[in-house]
């Protein structure tokens, strides 16, 4: 490990009964830390003041609205002490070892501006929630190793297209101006982070040794604590892919990936008609709508800062799709049969976006 110590930021929103678990956990690793910083993004429980009272060496930063995870983030890289910064989400409890193996990652690789750890999930620690991400063709993020034995990881560093959030570690030196996008609340917040960072020509990593135990997620939107999607959750995870669509994908690209972005929207919608998801699909369409001329300065602004063309690192692969979105019979066999489509198709095209990518190489 370098020998600056990292600060150690933990992102809470409502997150008391995690906080009773991981804040020890942490804890115990503090000599590891310049110092361990709760930005708290609006809580109404109590846990701030649970910290303030038994935790009072960790400074708390509060934020004056809720305003999601990224923006969280992104008041954490401007107060932290120290350039090297390992952010977790408040229901992560950080492992032995973890701290170490980042930072040597971060180390060993100047050209990377981030590395991430390998989540187990806290109720099955043998059993990788994800280590590393890459991203989709179609808009969204690959979590890799999902679901797999913890022994199936490989040891080491590797390079990554994606960054999964819930715990990872940037170098504030090698960010540049690069920050989270505000106008994400929650999900996509992360993916459209490490595109781009990998754009702008920085590395990503995962490492595997890195390890974390993570526990039921954010209040009132995670899968695993609701059993289902919430109408909130539908409308980020629309709302957001579009705007990474937006955003990112430059012209040439939308145009060869257009018939299976049409796929795609055409069954989505589908699915919002079949689940009673209607209302968050309009409320994503209209949110679009609203803010087409911001997102159209946007887009400017990333496709000119480009150094890495986005068809680099595009991957295909089945739709990363939880299970819970396909609740029936009827409904899992759509998504097989999607996915048989999806994959030809990039088989199809990947040699066309290669190519363009060559060429857009040798013109600058």
């Amino acid at each position: 490990m370098s020998g600056a110590r990292p600060s150690l930021c933990i992102v809470n929103y409502n997150g008391a009964r995690h906080l009773r678990r991981s804040l020890p956990a942490a804890w115990r690793l503090r000599d590891r830390f310049a110092e361990i910083l709760l930005v708290d993004d609006a809580s109404t429980d109590d846990g701030p003041a649970w910290v303030a009272a038994h935790y009072p060496e960790v400074r708390i930063l509060r934020q004056p609205e809720n305003r999601g995870p990224g923006a969280a983030r992104n008041a954490g890289i401007a107060a932290a002490v120290s350039d090297r910064i390992l952010f977790i989400d408040n229901d992560v409890s950080l492992q032995p070892g973890c701290v170490e193996a980042l930072s040597a990652a971060l180390d060993a690789h100047p050209e990377a501006a981030a590395a991430q750890a390998t989540v187990l999930y806290a109720d099955r620690p043998e059993i990788v929630q994800y280590s590393g991400a890459s991203a989709h063709y179609l808009g969204m993020m690959i979590p890799e190793f999902t679901d797999r034995s913890i022994a199936e990881v490989p040891a080491g560093v590797r390079g990554c297209g994606s960054l999964v959030t819930c715990c990872f570690m940037v170098d504030r030196r090698r960010l540049g101006d690069v920050r989270f996008d505000e106008d994400i609340f929650i999900y996509f917040d992360d993916h459209e982070f490490g595109l781009t960072l990998r754009e702008r020509g920085h590395a990503l990593l995962a490492v595997g040794e890195a390890r974390v135990l993570h526990g039921e997620g954010t209040e009132g939107m995670s899968i695993r604590a609701l059993g289902t999607y919430s109408e909130r959750r539908v409308f980020q995870t629309i709302r957001n892919r579009w705007l990474v669509l937006a955003k990112h994908y430059p012209g040439g690209t939308l145009a060869v990936l257009a018939p299976a972005l049409l796929l795609f929207e055409t069954a989505q919608f589908a699915m919002a008609l079949r689940r009673g998801w209607l209302g968050p699909w309009r409320r994503a369409v209209a949110w679009i709508w609203r803010h087409r001329r911001a997102l159209a300065r946007k887009r400017g602004g990333t496709l000119a800062r480009q150094r890495v063309p986005l068809a680099r690192l595009l991957q295909g692969g089945p739709l990363p799709l939880r299970p819970e979105v396909a609740a029936t019979g009827f409904e899992r066999w759509l998504i097989r049969g999607l996915d048989r489509i999806f994959a030809a198709y990039w088989r199809l095209v990947a040699p066309l976006l290669s190519a363009s990518s060559a060429s857009s190489r040798s013109n600058h």
